[in-house]
């Protein structure tokens, strides 16, 4: 596997959760970072960039989490490309425990390059391409999807809702909010880890809904939080600084284990749907560090509130 280090760096203790272990946002923010020295090294450094006016536009990704990462520990990324064309690139980014080197977390994502302003294809230059070639790599049985279909064209090509077709179908809000400076790009939009990241912080309201009876204990209280296992967004059209954010979501499939859900991000001002992902969610017991069952009252009560034809 032709791979090279992208990041090192570590799991700050301001950058986990409440579960006590790395969010999914930073992962993806560090993804971004090594993102950066990847370019450098295959000739299309930022000052390039900017001067032709080519962006790397994430479209569409593919995350694994494999093993946790607490506070203090070490972490590193390498990279490779599992694809590479005129006009993208599929690339395939490990993150590993800086003290064992067993696989974190796992990145499979789909990159277009284009104009920055215009959103047309721009075509990579062809030593670029050829730099790129010389680190393709594999996919390995650890980076591939398992409970995810990667295959189907997904909701945009499909025809995607408006936020105002979204009412009366059942969909939970579990995020409305104004896109922050610090969540942007130097172009203003914001950066994909702040998707993964807005819909994050709203999970909580997600699970208070899922509750099968209104325990009046806070989540953070209770032995049992939650986790994702797997994850697949796909990117529209970006969202700017100021714009208004709201995401809604719902269950697609209940099971033993673990839990389908779909959540669509909409600009809350045009209603246009941004992105669209999916989350195989499970419960973790946080003293025993390990997947569980769900109750069987939670898992029936869960049943109920699937919401059929949902999809990313």
């Amino acid at each position: 596997m032709a791979m090279i280090d992208i990041y090192k760096g570590m799991a700050n203790t301001w950058e986990c959760d409440e579960n006590g272990h790395l969010n999914v946002r930073y992962y993806a923010a560090k993804v971004g970072e090594g993102l950066a020295s990847l370019w450098h090294a295959i000739g299309l450094p930022r000052t390039a960039r900017r001067a032709s006016g080519l962006e790397m536009a994430v479209v569409d990704q593919h995350l694994r989490f494999l093993r946790e990462m607490h506070p203090g520990w070490g972490l590193y990324g390498r990279a490779g490309f599992l694809e590479v064309g005129t006009d993208h690139v599929r690339v395939y980014v490990e993150l590993l425990n800086g003290h064992t080197d067993a696989v974190s977390a796992t990145f499979n994502m789909l990159i277009v390059s284009r104009d920055r302003k215009t959103g047309v294809p721009m075509p990579l230059p062809g030593p670029v391409r050829a730099r790129a070639e010389a680190l393709m790599t594999d996919l390995p049985a650890h980076g591939a999807p398992r409970s995810i279909d990667l295959g189907p064209p997904g909701i945009f090509a499909a025809g995607a809702p408006t936020l105002a077709q979204t009412e009366g179908m059942g969909l939970i809000e579990i995020t409305r909010g104004v896109v922050q400076p610090i969540e942007c790009d130097e172009g203003g939009r914001m950066r994909p880890e702040f998707y993964i990241g807005r819909i994050s912080d709203g999970v909580v309201h997600l699970s208070r809904h899922f509750r099968p009876v209104e325990t009046g204990k806070e989540r953070s209280t209770t032995r049992y939080g939650g986790a994702v296992l797997e994850y697949r967004l796909r990117f529209n059209k970006p969202l700017h600084e100021g714009n208004i954010v709201v995401v809604r979501s719902g269950l697609k499939h209940v099971g033993e284990k673990a839990n389908h859900i779909i959540h669509w991000t909409f600009n809350g001002e045009t209603g246009e749907l941004v992105s669209a992902s999916e989350a195989i969610g499970i419960t973790l017991d946080l003293e025993a560090r390990k997947v569980v069952p769900m109750p069987e009252d939670r898992k029936r009560h869960l049943e109920t509130l699937v919401v059929p034809g949902l999809t990313a």
